[in-house]
This record gives structure tokens, sequence and C-alpha cells, in this order.
């Protein structure tokens, strides 16, 4: 590939991420790691969240371990699980060692719902309180976990279940030593994990926010759930039903433009692209 070609191919996966993520999808692995690794590590997250994870699980099976940790470190446990779900299991151990043992449990944990239930899309490293903890120690929480989430912490109790909510602007007119139960909102409802996602999409919780708690059989706090994440799990399913890699709605009149350029640099051969 030349300089302008590849430059060409780098400029539409930095722009367009989500139609370069549907075109590379079409090639072989080998292409689209070779790719991806002339990106800023920024631009090629932007791509691996976009593209499918099925294929985007071929990938990891093309890189090495060095490659394979920059990219881990740079994406979210939710999304890791949703790549690791669809390789096979020596290539899954290879992969999971690769993450710190927080993010192993907690990837194994979403691996463990099936793909369309709620459990499998939840974000389960989220920031929760204690219901006894007092407000010093909330924000001694926050400070130590640099959060920059929901405005509304979920409450737990010592068994891990949900007893509340709290909102943040509400614990900043505490005093620092006051309990944050003065300001906790009673709450126990939630989705459970084995919800499949279209039920969920209905659920009347979603008129209160748009983040709710996520539990498992037994009744323990295991995530939340993002609006923004159900539907896009939900429109993920739809396009894998649908099979519309290439309908022409799929990108704008720009974007296929820069796209036609796109495919001239890719390699045509059987060795490029995939039959």
């Amino acid at each position: 590939m030349s300089s302008l070609s590849l430059k060409l191919a780098q400029h539409f996966l930095q722009e367009e991420p989500a139609g370069a993520a549907r075109r590379l999808e079409l090639q072989s692995p080998e292409v689209a790691v070779e790719l991806l690794k002339t990106l800023p590590l920024d631009a090629a997250i932007k791509v691996l969240k976009v593209t499918h994870p099925s294929f985007a699980a071929e990938l990891f099976m093309h890189i090495d371990d060095v490659e394979a940790t920059r990219w881990l470190d740079a994406l979210n446990t939710t999304d890791i699980a949703a790549i690791f779900r669809h390789l096979d299991e020596p290539c899954f151990a290879q992969k999971l060692a690769l993450l710190s043992l927080k993010k192993q449990t907690l990837c194994k944990l979403l691996v463990s719902y099936p793909e369309y239930t709620v459990g499998a899309w939840i974000d389960a490293s989220t920031l929760v309180l204690d219901e006894k903890m007092s407000v010093e120690e909330v924000f001694l929480r926050l400070r130590k976990r640099r959060y920059q989430g929901s405005e509304r912490l979920f409450v737990l109790n010592a068994e891990r279940k949900l007893v509340g909510h709290v909102s943040l602007y509400d614990v900043l007119r505490l005093s620092p030593h006051e309990s944050i139960a003065a300001t906790m909102r009673m709450q126990n409802e939630a989705l459970s994990g084995v919800t499949e996602l279209a039920a969920a999409l209905q659920s009347p919780l979603w008129k209160q926010t748009d983040c709710v708690a996520v539990v498992n059989r037994t009744g323990e706090f295991i995530g939340v759930l993002q609006h923004h994440r159900l539907r896009a799990a939900l429109t993920r399913f739809q396009r894998d039903n649908e099979q519309t890699f290439d309908t022409p709605d799929l990108v704008d009149a720009y974007t296929r433009s820069i796209a036609s350029l796109f495919e001239l640099v890719m390699p045509s051969t059987g060795q490029g692209a995939k039959s």
C-alpha cells in the first residue's frame, strides 16, 4: 500500500469509525489488524468499539500479547466481555490473563450471562456506596476513583443488596461527618441480570432515570445498565438479524465517498478480502 493510499485509509478510519468498521469486517483479520496498528491508540479503540464483537474477537486472535494489552487497557470491561465471549477457550484464557485480577473477575461475570440479557451489558465496575458511609468517606472514594460518572450513586448494605440511592448534589449540602443516610432515597427496584434486552427496554424504571441498578438471581447488586448501552445492544442484534452491512443508509453521502477510496486501497485478492 502506497503512502497516499495508507493516509486515505487512516483518514476514513479516524473520521468515520462506524462506517470504517463495517468495511473492515469484510476484510481478513490480518489486513484489519495491520491497518488498526497504524492508527493512534485512541482512534483504533473508537473503531474497535463499533466493530462487531465476533470480528473484533478474530482481531484479538491475530495480535501479540503486547498489542492486545494496549487495546485491553483502553477498552472498558463491558466492551472486553462482548468481544471475549466470541473467543475459543484457549484464546479466552490467554487473553483473560492479560487483564488485572479485578477486570478478570468482572469480565467472567459478564460473559456468564447470555448476550441477549441485561447482565451481559452492565457496567460492573461502577462506584457504589455503603449505607453506613459518611459524607467525608464518600468524597474520599470519589477522589480515589477519579469519578466522572452519573450524579446518582447506588447504596448497598453489607449483603450487597440495593437499599437506595443518593444524589451527589444532595450529598454536597451535608457536613463532612454526616451519614449519607440523611439524604438517601430508599429504593429496591432493579432489573434482573437475566432479563432479556427487549423486555428491559419496556421497564417503567426508565421513566425515572437513564441508569438502572441490576441484580443477580439472589438479589445481590452486580452493576448498572445505561439506557444508551441498552439501545446500542438492541441495535446490534437488529443489525445481525437484518444483515445490513452494506445498505445505502448505513453511512451518509460523505462517508460513502470516502469509503469508496478506502475500498480502493484494501487488498482485493483472496488473501486480503473475505470471500
